[in-house]
């Protein structure tokens, strides 16, 4: 029974914890590096055509030239690749980024552009790093990041890797992990029961689906110049987390790149015949 880091027995007993069952960890051959995941995800694996029982899907903790590193990573796991890109979500994986930055003195992404080429980023400003994932979305991240292997059998399911922390104690590290959570849930075959704009989505329903950017009032002239792009969403008014609610009352339509742009600070309400939002708090 190999013994883990402490580090490594704190990411288990923390996703333990968020799963409410034990999680397990897979140490690499000759490696420092530990995989932490849901043993249920061996189960899904099975229904995998290929057979690939190497897979790893979660929490990567690894030692190398004694820096150590927090990752989320995927790895020769075409099936649980396919469920995370299935509710994979854009603007939550943005923030995740933004919101583990403290974490790190670096930003590093990993994966194979197109399903071809190995595509390694790494930069120590946050916001070169966002830049360059907004970059991704333009073609669409997904599509991009998570497109079928042009090689082999293993299909989708490259290789994918997320820096989250570096160089942190074990206090700082499960909370990175807590701040990234939705990433490992995203590993399952269902949409994740959390995703707060699928109701506001269906309180807007009776309002055209575009982007109502124009419509709000004292907005910058940066956020006016911005083109619209990206999908348009539902997107709240007084923000879920300060207690707005999923109605029509706090809701706009805004593509992915005005939601990003004016998240948080917007005030008013709307209904289906009046609106009265406006930029600034």
């Amino acid at each position: 029974m190999i013994k883990p880091p402490k580090t490594v027995t704190a990411i288990v007993k923390s996703v333990s914890e968020k799963l409410g069952r034990e999680a397990i960890f897979r140490k690499v051959n000759n490696r420092e590096e530990y995989f932490i995941l849901d043993l249920a995800f061996s189960y899904f694996q099975k229904a995998d055509r290929n057979k690939r029982n190497d897979y790893r899907s979660g929490y990567l903790y690894l030692v190398h030239k004694r820096e150590k590193r927090l990752l989320f990573a995927l790895a020769h796991t075409p099936i649980m690749t396919t469920f995370f890109k299935n509710n994979f979500d854009y603007e939550t994986f943005r923030s995740i980024i933004t919101n583990t930055a403290q974490y790190r003195d670096e930003h590093y992404l990993r994966y194979k552009k197109m399903g071809v080429q190995d595509e390694k980023f790494r930069t120590p400003d946050l916001k070169v790093f966002l830049n360059k994932l907004d970059e991704l979305e333009i073609s669409g991240f997904t599509k991009s990041v998570f497109a079928k292997s042009k090689s082999g059998k293993t299909g989708v399911g490259n290789v994918f890797g997320i820096c989250l922390a570096s160089g942190c104690n074990e206090e700082e590290i499960v909370k990175a992990i807590e701040k990234s959570w939705d990433l490992f849930l995203w590993l399952y075959p269902t949409r994740p029961i959390f995703k707060r704009n699928a109701s506001l989505n269906r309180s807007l329903q009776s309002i055209d689906r575009k982007c109502e950017i124009a419509r709000i009032k004292n907005l910058p002239k940066s956020i006016l110049k911005k083109s619209c792009s990206g999908q348009v969403q539902g997107a709240h008014i007084i923000p879920h987390k300060q207690g707005g609610s999923d109605k029509l009352q706090n809701g706009v339509w805004l593509c992915s790149a005005h939601h990003r742009l004016t998240e948080g600070k917007l005030n008013g309400t709307r209904g289906i015949d009046k609106f009265e939002v406006k930029y600034g708090r």
